[in-house]
């Protein structure tokens, strides 16, 4: 994928929608011997396990152990998070992750995908999809957008 480039990522984007909204497979637009891939079972692991403060009962209340035990799983939490941070940079700065620009006043990246997918798939109307917050012809700026990037035509002009 990281060869294809945008083009790639954008088709696999419409097929994630087509699959979210349940639209039946033969209905998908085709991309050659691009897959959607399943769901993603890659996780950061720590190797070592939380292990709460022993009680000390005849120096502290329990309020004061819980009270210790929480700053100390904190501690736990902030030494780990930074690790994931780091694997998240080191990712994203060798290019294995692609980092998103979100854009001003746009809809968000799902929808429009779901947009595109209702379009292409179910031949709807840009009017049929608008909404109070989003017009037939921001709905339609969108769609093409999308559309171009990918190498679709629209099949309903």
């Amino acid at each position: 994928m990281e060869q294809e480039g945008p083009k790639h990522w954008a088709q696999l984007r419409l097929l994630q929608a087509c699959e979210r909204l349940k639209i039946p497979v033969k209905l998908w637009p085709e991309f050659g011997s691009l897959m959607l891939p399943r769901e993603y079972k890659f996780h950061c692991c720590i190797g070592e396990k939380y292990e709460a403060p022993s009680f000390r009962r005849l120096y502290e209340s329990e309020s004061e152990w819980r009270q210790r035990a929480r700053d100390d799983f904190e501690k736990f939490l902030d030494k780990h998070a930074t690790t994931f941070r780091e694997w998240l940079k080191w990712d994203l700065d060798r290019g294995s992750l692609t980092r998103i620009k979100p854009t001003r006043d746009t809809a968000p990246l799902d929808l429009r995908y779901e947009w595109a997918a209702r379009r292409y798939c179910e031949k709807k109307l840009y009017k049929e999809m608008a909404t109070d917050e989003y017009s037939a012809d921001r709905i339609r700026k969108a769609v093409r957008v999308i559309f171009t990037e990918i190498g679709l035509e629209d099949r309903r002009k």
